[in-house]
């Protein structure tokens, strides 16, 4: 038995958006075809424009959707889910499962992923590790995401626990401890550094879905909620 939504709820909002949208596409599309749903020569291109404008409308849309539901339901574990990471890079983890293959994808493209869903369960706060690579180049640079930060130096997503504590898929470090960015500094994930990142070609589509099913396995792995690692 279908589920009855209350008429206030945000996705009710999207149903009633999309069945709009939908509409004006079709009415738009179909002054180029004729009665029996073909295009004609002299109306294609008109016609491959429109689609075009319209399809990149419906992406935005499914976007949204996506992330309604994602923040509503969770996976189930054992399901298993290719993730894209760093350098054209995927990896196959099995969800709720903490083993290598996942520590390999949240941390090699997925970092950002996972301090995301483990901030968003906590309410604990994000920083981005930063690298000094790219900051002597300003060529490498494009408009600072912080101040004195360009997009090109943030590296590697952490949530910060409250006693100061650096926690990724790999557990909990004391700051400027974590292997492959020791010394380096880090700063707070500012809504502008976050949607910096979600724009970046260099970062890919987070997977917070995937990720929210390793937050309880990650934090029930912690000793205790003061114990950090070197």
């Amino acid at each position: 038995m279908p589920q009855t939504l209350h008429r206030d709820d945000p996705l009710v909002r999207l149903l009633n958006t999309y069945r709009s949208m939908s509409d004006r596409h079709k009415v738009a599309l179909d002054r180029y075809v004729d009665a029996d749903g073909d295009v004609d020569d002299k109306h294609r291109r008109a016609y491959s424009r429109r689609a075009r404008t319209d399809a990149l409308e419906a992406r935005d849309l499914l976007e949204q959707t996506m992330e309604l539901l994602t923040g509503r339901l969770r996976l189930p574990d054992g399901m298993t889910v290719t993730l894209p990471g760093s350098n054209h890079a995927a990896y196959t983890v099995t969800t709720g499962r903490l083993d290598d293959r996942a520590r390999a994808a949240f941390l090699h493209g997925q970092c950002h992923a996972f301090a995301r869903a483990l901030c968003d369960e906590t309410g604990w706060k994000m920083a981005v590790i930063l690298s000094a690579d790219c900051s002597l180049d300003p060529d490498l640079c494009g408009m600072d995401v912080a101040r004195n930060v360009c997009g090109c130096q943030l590296e590697h997503l952490v949530a910060v626990r409250p006693d100061g504590a650096h926690v990724d898929i790999t557990g909990a470090h004391l700051p400027g401890t974590l292997q492959n960015y020791e010394d380096q500094e880090a700063i707070a994930v500012t809504d502008t550094v976050w949607s910096s990142i979600l724009r970046s070609p260099a970062w890919r589509r987070p997977a917070i879905d995937v990720a929210r099913t390793f937050v309880a396995p990650l934090l029930a792995s912690l000793d205790c909620p003061t114990e950090v690692s070197a």
